[in-house]
């Protein structure tokens, strides 16, 4: 006959047994994390899974552990993050950043920078040894001839005012540019005469020869001066270049930058030119372009200042998104659940995310790592992934029981979260940390900018995993504790549980907080949310129909086809005019460069560094034969583009009838070459003494002119032609070099380097996968996902008008990361899923991680899109290649990889050992007894009968060294039963009061006898109510 107890004593029982019930389930874990015989993998309590790898169950277990060691000791892991950021974020007080812009986006091994060291080796830029050259770029309004007088004497009132009104004023003087000018060998500064020279010849009707002029036998080239030039034939024999008309003038001014005082001079004379021009009253003839030596660091340095109230923008709408995510509504209505929304530690999920950003940069400039200003769009990329495994940590919390206790409940969460996140992190780090150090795989990148770039982000991602595993971690430990004894998110006060009906307007709307169910296992203790709820009930079983999979094949199909179309029209290079504003003053420059200037009579130097024996008659012919062929290219003038010393001295002795003996050549050329102190020819040529006492030539250069190199495509052409006409002569060792080759070889370049970077991360991060996906195909899978995406990437940005740049290659190869961020979860849950159908595990990988992918991609692009409307192309750039790639990255870890895994992998990844048999029973609550079963009556030649001894709770199984207990039900309100092994049986003397059943798999004979039991009253049954 059943007793019946008061309801404060139903009650009690109730909670003494779910406090019992909660202790198997823990029981239950920690048999579970160790080794033995009967280890089985099992998620959630719903039964044996596949056998993790290793490196799996090892991460599980040490994080499981670690969530409960952060849980009881929290100080340390609150005050060493703060303390650090505080600490390391004072480096930002001495950022200094590196601006030049030929260093930074140039490869270091580029043999254009070989090029220009030999040239300035020989050649520096010092008094005394610079021939004037040919950078004010001038354009006659309506299409005009420059050269006519009224044109021609605005062009010269332009360089006067440049170089006599344009002062510095310091130390009470004023700085003129005769002041800081780089000198000519006469020791006047390099003008630009050729202006009057030329002009005056032109208004006197003089035929002008083109690209270079004749006056008795003084000439000079010109080819790079005038832009846009229409010529005539004539002269003596008919075939000369006569110069009819112009429309563009180039001035150019240069500076000297020896010694250190001189240097701050010559940039304070800059920016005093820039001013100035800014401030010059209309031409009514002239259009006016200008450029300086600080443009490109100017620019760079307006498009970093920029991005600092837009990163404020973005912290903001994250931290707004966070919250809105973090909220939680009691079931079956629309008021907010205060206990289980998570708004303030959302907000420290971006707050964390800012402080592992803020400690990475100070490091990286206390550890002497140079900063450019390309690392200010780094900010926006990490705050992102922060933020998204911010939402991982959150929603694994979710997913254990709120009748756990903490520590559990902490370690259950770190467990199921760590190995996502790690994967995630890994990815990030992996694939920044392959540019600095790759052994065995390739080289390191050689683009100064990108290496920096990535530096810097490795240890932003790297500070902000740390804080994650610690600040955060107790920030989740303090909330999930607040959660367990029912306290506002917000306000940390008590709430009213959920009575709908009877509680007040201002309770519902601000105090409503749902309670935890006794029973662990209960639907309610694990709360979905509805975004959760949308892809397992709904996506997932419609994803996996036939017509949609049929459907995705077309899509995934089309996609293919139109990557590979973008990428069959790729084009490569980071051209100068893409580092500026849109609205910057040096755009119309280079624009006049691109459409006046490059299209003909371009400078290039041509050095032979061994220069032969000129004395031989042979030798003398090969060099003009080499001179020619250099003229002679298809981007090249011709030979009437040719300055060469070598063949204006054979024209000087031609002209005075004196022949040039050959063992007395070097005696002719020193006479020739050093003719006077204006000699334009002394700088081209390097002497060196012989052992007999006279000098001879061991060094010289000359210059041709070049045409048709206005596009980055023609410029590449050029580039190899020349180099390959130099590479014919190995003995003369040939140089060859104009400053655009550094931008070119970049074009050259950066194709190789993205495709050994990338081929590097994913092989990375196929070994990432192998080592904490379970199942090998499944990690395959995953790497051709990391390569359908950046095939995406590839091809539509080249379709939405971005180049293969340094910028683009930065994103390229984070979108490896971004690859493995929203692939390797899905992939992770498939394989870890209990299901042995491939419908049901992609049912159950989309709801536990569908909707924190989903709230990771758009937290990645909400961050980047306020980078949308910068008006500079290397930003937009950046902020197109992130959206891209996070937005195929979804497309692949949603729609395109779950069906790859449900198609091609099935049930092979269900390594593990087999689900034992299960014979149903009935569990005992208070007052069981055991007693022996017939088949085994004996463990270990000794029966074990406690007669009247309880079981230690109610309900509970007496455990055994090798029993496993597995808990497979749903608590719903009928009788309580059990199964029990083979060595023995329950006998119930009660009915329990809850719902469900429990099962217990068949295991091997104990091979020790199991403790005794303690002895203690046996509480009462509970009353069936």
């Amino acid at each position: 006959m059943r007793r019946v107890t008061s309801c404060s004593g139903i009650r009690k029982r109730k909670d003494d047994y779910a406090r019992s019930v909660s202790r198997l389930f823990l029981y239950r874990n920690s048999l579970l994390r160790k080794d033995g015989s009967n280890q089985l993998y099992l998620k959630n309590g719903q039964g044996p899974g596949p056998m993790p790898v290793p490196a799996q169950r090892d991460t599980e277990g040490f994080f499981f552990a670690y969530g409960g060691f952060v849980t009881r000791n929290p100080w340390p892991f609150v005050v060493l993050p703060i303390l650090s950021t505080l600490a390391l974020s004072t480096g930002l007080m001495h950022l200094s950043p590196l601006s030049d812009a030929v260093y930074l986006f140039t490869p270091t091994d580029a043999p254009s920078k070989i090029e220009r060291l030999a040239i300035h080796e020989k050649w520096p830029l010092l008094d005394g040894l610079y021939i004037p050259g040919r950078a004010v770029s001038v354009l006659a309004r309506e299409g005009a001839n420059i050269l006519l007088p009224e044109y021609a004497e605005a062009v010269w009132r332009l360089d006067n005012y440049i170089q006599k009104r344009v002062k510095v004023p310091y130390r009470g003087r004023n700085y003129t540019y005769a002041d800081v000018c780089l000198r000519t060998v006469e020791g006047t500064c390099a003008g630009n005469d050729h202006i009057s020279v030329i002009s005056r010849l032109f208004a006197h009707g003089i035929n002008i020869t083109y690209p270079r002029f004749r006056i008795g036998e003084q000439g000079g080239y010109y080819g790079s001066a005038l832009g846009a030039v229409t010529l005539a034939k004539g002269g003596i024999d008919g075939k000369e270049n006569i110069l009819m008309s112009a429309r563009a003038w180039l001035l150019i001014y240069h500076l000297r930058f020896q010694p250190a005082n001189t240097n701050w001079m010559s940039g304070q004379w800059e920016q005093a030119f820039r001013h100035a021009l800014d401030v010059y009253p209309p031409d009514p003839y002239l259009e006016i372009a200008y450029f300086h030596s600080q443009t490109l660091p100017d620019e760079l340095k307006r498009n970093a200042d920029s991005l600092v109230p837009r990163f404020v923008c973005s912290f903001l709408i994250l931290v707004v998104f966070s919250v809105i995510c973090s909220i939680v509504t009691i079931d079956g209505s629309m008021y907010i659940d205060w206990v289980l929304s998570k708004p303030l530690l959302s907000i420290a999920g971006v707050i964390n995310a800012c402080m592992g950003i803020a400690s990475a940069m100070g490091l990286c400039v206390y550890l002497g790592i140079p900063y450019n200003d390309i690392v200010a769009v780094m900010p926006f990329l990490v705050v992102a992934v922060g933020t998204d495994n911010m939402f991982l940590m959150v929603a694994a919390v979710r997913r254990t029981s709120r009748a756990l206790s903490l520590e559990d409940r902490m370690g259950e969460c770190m467990a199921d979260a760590a190995v996502s996140i790690l994967i995630t992190e890994k990815s990030a780090l992996f694939s920044e940390l392959y540019f600095i150090c790759v052994s065995g795989v390739g080289t390191i990148t050689t683009i100064p900018a990108v290496q920096i770039f990535c530096i810097y982000t490795c240890i932003a991602i790297s500070m902000t995993f740390f804080y994650q595993m610690t600040f955060f971690c107790v920030l989740v430990s303090l909330f999930t504790r607040h959660e367990e004894r029912g306290r506002h998110c917000v306000f940390m006060r008590e709430t009213v549980p959920p009575r709908l009906h009877s509680a007040s307007m201002v309770n519902r709307l601000l105090w409503m907080g749902s309670r935890p169910h006794p029973l662990p296992e209960h639907a309610s203790n694990k709360k979905d949310v509805a975004g959760a709820d949308f892809f397992r009930n709904w996506y997932a079983p419609l994803l996996v129909q036939p017509a949609i999979r049929i459907l995705c094949g077309v899509w995934y199909t089309i996609y293919v086809v139109i990557s590979i179309i973008g990428c069959m029209n790729l084009r490569e290079g980071l051209e100068p005019v893409n580092l500026l504003v849109e609205d910057s003053y040096a755009i119309p420059h280079y624009r006049i460069l691109e459409k006046y200037f490059w299209q003909y009579g371009a400078p290039l130097q041509i050095v032979v560094n061994n220069a032969p024996d000129l004395r031989d008659p042979s030798e003398r012919a090969r060099i003009r034969a080499m001179v020619h062929t250099f003229a002679s290219t298809k981007h090249s003038v011709g030979d009437e583009g040719v300055e060469s010393w070598f063949e204006e001295m054979e024209r000087f002795y031609n002209l005075h009838e004196v022949k040039i003996e050959n063992k007395d050549f070097y005696s002719f050329a020193e006479r020739f070459v050093f003719s006077s102190k204006s000699s334009p020819w002394i700088g081209d040529t390097v002497w060196k003494a012989t052992g007999n006492g006279t000098r001879m030539v061991s060094s010289f250069r000359f210059i041709i002119g070049m045409k048709e190199i206005a596009t980055t495509s023609a410029q590449q052409e050029a580039t190899r032609v020349f180099r390959e006409v130099a590479s014919r002569y190995p003995s003369y060792n040939v140089t060859t070099f104009m400053p655009l080759w550094l931008f070119t070889d970049q074009y050259e370049l950066v194709v190789p380097n993205t495709v050994q970077d990338v081929v590097v991360a994913v092989a990375c991060m196929l070994l990432i996968a192998f080592l904490l996906i379970p199942e090998p195909s499944c990690a395959f899978w995953v790497a051709f996902t990391i390569g359908s995406i950046d095939l995406g990437v590839l091809g539509f940005m080249t379709l939405w008008g971005v180049n293969l740049d340094a910028i683009s290659m930065i994103t390229i190869i984070m979108s490896v990361g971004f690859s493995v961020d929203y692939s390797a979860h899905i992939a992770y849950g498939y394989v870890v899923s209990t299901s042995d159908d491939p419908k049901t595990r992609i049912q159950a990988a989309l709801g536990d991680l569908g909707w924190p992918v989903i709230q990771g991609g758009l937290s990645t692009i909400l961050a980047v899109s306020v980078l949308a409307d910068v008006p500079a192309y290397m930003i937009v750039t950046f902020f197109k290649t992130v959206f891209l790639a996070i937005s195929i990255g979804l497309f692949h870890g949603l729609l395109f990889l779950p069906l790859m895994l449900s198609l091609f992998v099935g049930t092979c990844c269900k390594t593990g050992v087999q689900r034992p048999e299960k014979a149903p029973i009935e569990l005992a609550p208070a007052g069981a007894k055991w007693a022996p079963n017939s088949a085994s009556s004996t463990m270990m030649g000794a029966a074990w009968s406690p007669s009247g001894a309880p079981a230690p709770f109610p309900g509970a199984v007496p455990a055994f060294p090798g029993a496993v207990p597995v808990l497979h039900a749903a608590y719903s309100g009928a009788s309580l039963r059990t199964t029990a092994s083979s060595t023995g049986s329950l006998i119930s003397s009660s009915t329990a009061s809850s719902a469900g059943s429990i099962s217990f798999p068949r295991f091997p004979p104990p091979t020790t006898a199991p403790p005794p039991l303690p002895k203690s009253p046996s509480p009462p049954p509970l009353v069936d109510l």
